[in-house]
């Protein structure tokens, strides 16, 4: 059986096939066998079968395995499903691309004899997306054989949330509007069942989020959201506080599409009591600093037209208040955590080990612990002896060049002992970082891509329930980190650096640093570089951090991402560079840890990958 962590296999399998050959490699068969069964599951069935194979029952076996092994990403419209693995060469496990056009023919004949729904939806979903020559009518066959699939709780996150996402969104698209209609019927009624349950939980929400993302509700958006706020009500009675916030803010969206300005205003006022009272639970200081901080962003999100009438800025300064009186406990709780010091094919083994095996959240903050802020006095000390021992180098100084030929940066004795002390601490920090990138994060995260079953909705999760994130750029912030892991870097770069550098701010400002500068009359925001030296900075992030911001994302004498990217400066190669994925790295790093830190650890909100969507290791087919 081929080996998924290479690419020695080449996932494009032969072109001509006829439903001879699908049915002499018992495809019809083994899907008959295990209709319970999703693709990801089928398709190490049929991995199986092939090592049993030969000649064209075996690439028969191969394409539809590939085909199983693909991930479908129903957020992402215009391309919907993913290769399973893409490796640093730029090759794939099965792609769309690699599915034969000449095999659709045989592949729509192959959708009308399976009766397992799962992988019916697929095949005609693909053969759709493939040859549109093959008509609408494929694609009815897709959505319908996509409405077959169960909605219950154990499979929802499995496959069902994005087999019926997929099919309200291909229903939208060739405006099959009688199979829009039951679509939407469905899910609401299920919907319905779920909210008056009550052990709910989050059931009933995640089964409008298809709705809500295709924005389609019918003449039903108002109730919905009327049945969003009661089960809200009743978790904020309940204390269930995280849960209360996440019904409370989707109220507020469908309360916004039915146009009723006031009933949002009052959703938003109650998901920021919700947070409020999240602050509250907490049992350290750095949690309830961040779930402060987190509220007044909230409040701040009730429209100026109701503050007045609800309340809102007598409870924004009494909130105030309270963080100033935790922001000094918290730094006292942050420890600095030394990196470990190994050769690079032992880091490389570690690494993925590290992350191996365990659940999805669990995965990713362990993934987020595979390197830490550095030591200061460490550094500085290392910094120290390269200076000390390279005289002439301290004697005449030296300038740093782009790729472009431009000199960038220049140092020189005048600069004075500290300045060159701090550039060569950044430049050893740069090593670092460069060797962690490629023998650390790399391979862990094509272990993570591997193994986890991640989507986009997984990380404006976590964007959305971490304190330093402002809720308006949650959703893009979760797309810039989703597109890292996808490996898609000139995406994560363009995205999270601007994006950072505003998170940046806006945890300065909530310190009640001046981020802005006045000149002719005009009050201009600085940026990163000058954010950076204000003193707030190493009360939130600490020194360590600040360093290592500094020395990747605005230092001229390094990458200098984020200037790079807002001057349009990166070119690719410099997107796909070690120190880009370190920078998306600790974006991620500081999103995830600090949602972490505030959750609340009887919910649930951030892992909403499921656990049996991981990928078997031992099974390549997937």
């Amino acid at each position: 059986m081929t080996d998924p962590t290479t690419n020695t296999d080449n996932p494009r399998p032969a072109a001509s096939f006829t439903l001879a050959d699908f049915e002499a490699a018992n495809v019809i068969l083994l899907a008959h066998n295990h209709p319970e069964l999703d693709t990801h599951e089928l398709g190490k069935i049929f991995m199986d079968a092939r090592t049993r194979s030969t000649g064209q029952a075996s690439e028969a076996l191969k394409l539809v395995a590939g085909i199983c092994s693909m991930m479908l990403v129903p957020e992402a419209s215009g391309d919907p499903y993913r290769p399973m693995v893409q490796w640093g060469d730029g090759t794939s496990s099965m792609a769309l691309e690699h599915v034969p056009r000449d095999a659709t023919g045989t592949l729509a004949q192959l959708v009308e004899q399976l009766d397992n729904a799962a992988l019916r939806a697929r095949i005609a979903d693909v053969v759709w997306l493939r040859d549109r020559s093959k008509g609408r009518q494929i694609a009815i066959a897709a959505v319908r054989a996509y409405r077959e699939l169960p909605i219950e709780v154990d499979t929802w996150h499995r496959y069902g949330r994005a087999g019926w996402h997929r099919a309200l969104q291909l229903a939208k698209q060739i405006r099959a509007e009688d199979e829009l209609a039951a679509i939407e019927a469905t899910l609401l009624e299920a919907f319905f069942a779920a909210a008056v349950d009550p052990d709910y939980g989050y059931w009933a929400l995640h089964l409008v989020r298809p709705l809500r993302s295709e924005r389609r509700g019918g003449d039903r958006i108002r109730e919905v959201a009327a049945q969003l706020e009661v089960v809200g009500r009743q978790c904020l009675d309940a204390l269930h506080t995280f849960m209360a916030q996440d019904y409370f803010e989707a109220a507020a969206e469908w309360y916004e599409w039915a146009r009723d300005r006031e009933r949002q205003a009052m959703m938003l006022l109650l998901a920021a009591d919700a947070i409020a009272l999240q602050a509250d639970q907490g049992d350290s200081a750095i949690v309830r600093h961040h779930w402060l901080t987190k509220a007044v962003e909230a409040y701040r999100r009730v429209s100026a037209q109701f503050r007045a009438q609800l309340d809102v800025d007598a409870k924004i300064d009494a909130l105030l208040v309270k963080r100033r009186a935790t922001g000094h406990a918290a730094l006292g709780e942050m420890t600095a955590m030394p990196w470990p010091r190994v050769d690079v094919t032992d880091e490389i083994q570690a690494a993925i080990a590290h992350v191996k095996g365990r659940s999805p959240f669990d995965a990713l903050l362990a993934f987020c612990g595979l390197d830490s802020a550095p030591d200061i006095p460490a550094l500085r000390s290392a910094a120290e002896t390269t200076l000390q021992d390279s005289a002439l180098r301290a004697l005449m100084g030296a300038s740093v060049m782009a790729d472009d030929g431009r000199t960038v940066e220049t140092s020189t004795p005048e600069d004075g002992w500290e300045a060159q002390l701090v550039a060569e601490m950044r430049a050893i920090f740069r090593q670092h970082a460069g060797k962690v990138a490629l023998a650390r994060l790399q391979p862990a995260r094509d272990q993570l891509r591997f193994e986890q079953g991640y989507r986009l909705a997984d990380f404006i999760t976590i964007a959305t329930h971490s304190p330093i994130v402002p809720a308006d750029r949650a959703r893009i912030v979760g797309r810039g980190l989703y597109a890292g892991y996808c490996g898609e870097m000139g995406d994560a770069m363009h995205i999270l650096m601007p994006q950072f550098e505003h998170i940046v701010r806006h945890v300065l400002q909530g310190a009640e640093a001046l981020t802005a500068h006045h000149k002719d009359g005009l009050d201009m925001e600085v940026a990163l570089a000058n954010l950076i030296d204000r003193p707030q900075m190493v009360e939130e992030f600490g020194d360590g951090l600040k360093l290592a911001i500094q020395a990747v994302m605005c230092d001229r004498a390094g990458p200098n991402l984020r200037n790079n990217v807002a001057h349009g400066l990166m070119n690719e190669e410099a997107c796909e560079s070690a120190h880009a994925l370190y920078a998306w790295w600790q974006v991620l790093q500081l999103v995830t840890e600090t949602a972490a830190a505030a959750a609340d650890p009887e919910d649930q909100a951030i892992d909403t990958a499921s656990q049996d969507q991981r990928v078997d290791p031992n099974n390549p087919g997937q």
